[in-house]
């Protein structure tokens, strides 16, 4: 269902882009350094979190430092951008205690990934917000990243005239799993997180909305588990495009009594599926990424393997 969105305003060179770390501990203070380097060499000036590169065992900070970073930076004025530095566990314990009164007030820029989605759905869900499956500051910012990673976020972040086809990398064709048309706000992100917050008052509403699902080192029953759970839920039923991202570094439970592979997991949950349906798409937990703003409508043509935006993601 279609809600009404709040877009945050186009980002301009010589704005203050702001680094926190709402989930996981930074191991490598380097990739930090890193990441300034190159947003400066873009042409932005940089804030770190004061407690971006805490530890508190798993987490970069307890619950209160991590939330004290996140809402500093979504009530400053001078930040224009969010960027995840890395995603790991532990945004959901904020969702709960985050300022979405301060989001309305001045949306802005939010970018990120894995663990990230359940913040990001959540601003959906409370107050519209459209952020950015994009890359993450201490992974692909790190270092030079891949030139189609940097294009694609660059291109939606900055530019209002940004609609019409996504442009995929000419190596890695999507494959067409169930033919036809959608369209419908793009919405999901990490399949594990869309799971956690189901049945949550931070889970957005996915009827008729374009839901795009990926995830990384889960175990092929967990897979068909989880993708069950949105059946169940009413989710697959009632979505009007499925984008599936790279399910990288999959396995089975026990290698010597193997579960379904990933194949028959699709084959199995997916054939209850009525809208178009493309795999292989290049985003999330993949060093060669497209950039999705969450929420903005879009249009899925599986006969033509393309995803077009119809609507800017940024005013």
């Amino acid at each position: 269902m279609m809600k009404r969105l709040l877009r945050p305003k186009a980002l301009r060179r010589g704005e203050v882009i702001g680094l926190v770390a709402p989930a996981g501990a930074l191991w490598r203070p380097d990739r930090v350094e890193g990441c300034v380097r190159y947003l400066e060499g873009q042409g932005y000036r940089v804030e770190v979190g004061a407690h971006a590169l805490g530890n508190d065992g798993a987490f970069s900070g307890t619950d209160d430092e991590r939330l004290c970073d996140l809402n500093g930076m979504l009530r400053d004025p001078r930040i224009r951008a969010i960027l995840a530095l890395r995603g790991g566990y532990g945004t959901p314990r904020l969702l709960d205690r985050i300022d979405y009164a301060a989001v309305r007030r001045d949306p802005k820029i939010v970018v990120g990934y894995s663990d990230i989605t359940a913040l990001q759905m959540a601003l959906y869900r409370k107050t519209g917000l459209v952020s950015f499956s994009g890359p993450l500051g201490a992974v692909e910012f790190a270092s030079a990243p891949d030139p189609v990673t940097e294009e694609s976020f660059w291109r939606l972040v900055t530019s209002r005239r940004t609609r019409g086809r996504l442009p995929l990398p000419d190596d890695e064709p999507l494959v067409t799993r169930q033919t036809g048309l959608g369209e419908g706000p793009l919405l999901g992100g990490c399949l594990s997180l869309v799971v956690a917050l189901l049945g949550t008052p931070f889970s957005p509403d996915y009827r008729g909305a374009v839901v795009a699902l990926e995830d990384v080192h889960e175990q092929f029953h967990r897979i068909d588990r989880m993708m069950t759970q949105l059946r169940l839920a009413g989710v697959l039923g009632r979505a009007t495009g499925l984008l599936l991202g790279r399910f990288t570094h999959t396995t089975a439970a026990d290698p010597a009594h193997p579960f379904h592979d990933l194949e028959a997991v699709w084959q199995s949950v997916l054939q209850s599926v009525t809208a178009p349906i493309l795999a292989g798409f290049p985003y999330g937990h993949v060093p060669r990424k497209v950039t999705l703003p969450w929420g903005i409508p879009v249009r899925v043509d599986g006969k033509k393997q393309a995803v077009s935006l119809l609507e800017s993601a940024v005013v």
